[in-house]
Formats: structure tokens, C-alpha cells, sequence
């Protein structure tokens, strides 16, 4: 431990940088609004994208937001990186010397390397907190100069050592309390039947988009009959998802994002998902039986993800390479139909869960 922890006390200003996407954003509101109820001031850095901006404001947190480009091979997109990445050190150092923040806590991904790296190197108590079971590049790098990095899996606590700390992922308080009799009036369902939520993430997923589309057309009428389907296909695919929904005689709401997901996540007796470390968390603290088809790029990291959670028994995996409608229509179909897998799932991602993990991680950088 630090000698200088014990003299972190109620009002500290914390800087916290999560933007980005969903992934990095949510974890990162909820370890804010734990933070805020403990009476501390917070400062979110994000990086300009439209769902930072809307997601922020709703929240009713100060925020600040500093555009960075993703590397990139491609040399337009290079330059446009290295000339981003330098804009946002300069501003990283103003803000860090405007602001005064006494503990700076980064979610990890390129949004966040600048204003952690430059907050290390002029003496801020860096903390880090890694979402994924593969940890990623900009954390492993930044571990260096952390007082601690806080991992959601416990698998992850090797790639830090000393240093890892396991907390879990965040989650939203709110998802907690909403029950499913409120969800079933919002979205209108008939409670008869069994209610699939078709989950992509923030950016939604294109390929889940195409399968789950197709996979309408192969409901015969009595299967059309038994399921509701709630899909949230994001903002590039929203369209087209509807279209495929229209004249199919199924009973689906298909929306682009859903920032308040508790009535989603209430109503769905089975969740089929990417495998963000965000959703997966929340799905599991909900205790939600899932099919998780993990993204394929990206390093890979999804995958890692939702074998954990498959190892615990909380989810079935399915890879996106080879993945046809008529498969996945037969899997919801056999969990749909064995009740006692469903229970068992359930419980298993209630066991995975880490429900309080905003506190624990709140604790890990205040103690």
C-alpha cells in the first residue's frame, strides 16, 4: 500500500476517463455515481462520439471531451491519429493542471492513454480498471505507472500482479431494481410467451443482425406464436433489421439503443449477445440464462469473456463462423423448452455476478 492512501478523505476531485464506447462507458458511470453518493466531485474525459455526449448529459455529470482517432495501419487514418493523438496531450495537460484532480481512475482503450499517461508522469495516483478477461493494450501499458489496476475476471489478476486487484465490472444500479411486471407494460408483451432479447451492444452487431433476420424466416406459425422479441440492433442497422421484422408474424420491438436497458433486460427470459464485458456483467448480476456469440475481431477478447462465464455455466457460446439461422433458431428453441437448463443457467451467472462491484472498486482507489 501507498503511504500517502490514508490521507484520501471525503470532497477529493476525481478525474474519470471511460469514454469511447459502451464497454468503458457504463463501468465508468457507475464507479461516478458511487462516487458522487460518497460525496466526492467526478469529472468524466470522454472523446466526442454521439453516445458519450448523450449518455453523460442524461447522467447529470460535469464532462469533458477530447476527440482521439484509433491507430490505424491505413496512412490517411495514421496521420489522423498522430495529429488527434497530439491534440489530446496538450489538452490532457491543461485540463490535469485547470481541473487539480487527486486521483485519476482510466477504463482502458485509446480514449483514455493521454490524460492517464500525462497524469502519471506529473504525480497523480493513477488507477486503472480493466473490463475485459484479455487485458487490453492501452492498460497494459499504463499499468507501468498505476497504483493499482482492478480486473473484472478473476483470470485477468495474472496479466497485473501485485498490482491486479479483483473487483469486478460495474454495473448500473438502476438494472437492479426493475422489475419484470413493469417491463411487461412498457413494452406491451404478451406475458404468455417466452421474450428473446437480441443484444449487439452499443454499436449494435451487424452479423447477430443478419442471422436473427433470417432466422424470422424460418418460424414456422407455431413457433411464431410462442416467443416475443425484443431487438436492439443499433443505431447503422436500425432500418434495415425493421424490415425484416415487418410481414414476418412476429411478435418483435426492434429498436437502435436503449440507454435505460433495465425493462429490456427484465422482460427477456433468454439473451443472445455479443460478449462485451459490460453486458456480460450485467446480464449476469440479472441472473439471465444467454447465448453468447462473441465478436471475432478486436483481438479476440470477447471470446475469453464469455468463456469464463461458459466455464461457470451462465451462457453457451456460439461462434459467429459457420452460425446459421436454423441453428440458432434450434438452440432457443431447446432452452426455450427445458426449463431446469434455464434454472441452472440463471443460477450460475448469479454466481459469476459481482453485484457490488462499483463499491468494491470505489473502495480500491479511496483505501
Amino acid at each position: 500500500m501507498n503511504p500517502d492512501h490514508n490521507v484520501y478523505k471525503n470532497g477529493m476531485k476525481i478525474l474519470i476517463a471511460c469514454g469511447g464506447t459502451g464497454g468503458h462507458i457504463f463501468p465508468g458511470l457507475s464507479l461516478a455515481q458511487e462516487l458522487r453518493e460518497r460525496g466526492h466531485d467526478v469529472l468524466l474525459v470522454g472523446t466526442g462520439h454521439p453516445l458519450e455526449v448523450k449518455l453523460f448529459g442524461s447522467f447529470g455529470i460535469p464532462y469533458r471531451l477530447m476527440p482521439v482517432a484509433k491507430l490505424s495501419a491505413n496512412p490517411v487514418k495514421f496521420l489522423v491519429f498522430i495529429v488527434r493523438f497530439a491534440s489530446a496531450c496538450l489538452r490532457s495537460i491543461k485540463l490535469l493542471f485547470d481541473y487539480k484532480p487527486d486521483i485519476v481512475v482510466g477504463f482502458g482503450g485509446y480514449a483514455s492513454f493521454p490524460i492517464c499517461k500525462f497524469a502519471a508522469l506529473i504525480g497523480k495516483p493513477l488507477f486503472l480498471h480493466e473490463q475485459n478477461c484479455e487485458a487490453g493494450l492501452a492498460n497494459r501499458i499504463l499499468a507501468l505507472l498505476a497504483r493499482r489496476v482492478a480486473v473484472s475476471f478473476k483470470e485477468t489478476e495474472r496479466a497485473f500482479g501485485r498490482k491486479a486487484v479483483f473487483t469486478g465490472n460495474p454495473i448500473r444500479k438502476k438494472l437492479l431494481m426493475t422489475k419484470r411486471e413493469d417491463a411487461r407494460r412498457f413494452y406491451k408483451f404478451s406475458p404468455d410467451k417466452f421474450t428473446v432479447l437480441i443484444l449487439g451492444g452499443s454499436q449494435g452487431a451487424q452479423k447477430i443482425n443478419m442471422i436473427v433476420g433470417d432466422m424470422l424466416g424460418a418460424l414456422n406459425d407455431e413457433e411464431k406464436k410462442q416467443v416475443n422479441i425484443l431487438h436492439i440492433a443499433g443505431m447503422r442497422n436500425i432500418d434495415d433489421v425493421r424490415k425484416k421484422y415487418e410481414g414476418s408474424g412476429v411478435d418483435g420491438c426492434v429498436c437502435d439503443f436503449v440507454g435505460d436497458i433495465g425493462y429490456a433486460y427484465a422482460m427477456a427470459d433468454l439473451i443472445v449477445s455479443r460478449a462485451g464485458a459490460t453486458a456480460l456483467f450485467e446480464i449476469a448480476a440479472l441472473g439471465k440464462p444467454s447465448i453468447m456469440v462473441p465478436y471475432r475481431f478486436a483481438g479476440g477478447h470477447q471470446y475469453h469473456n464469455a468463456a469464463a462465464l461458459e466455464k461457470a455455466g451462465g451462457t453457451i457460446i456460439m461462434d459467429e463462423l459457420g452460425l446459421t439461422p436454423q441453428m440458432l433458431k434450434e438452440k432457443i428453441f431447446e432452452l426455450k423448452d427445458d426449463k431446469a437448463k434455464l434454472s441452472k443457467m440463471s443460477d450460475a451467472a448469479k454466481r459469476f455476478a459481482v453485484p457490488d462491484a462499483a463499491k468494491r472498486l470505489a473502495d480500491c482507489i479511496l483505501t
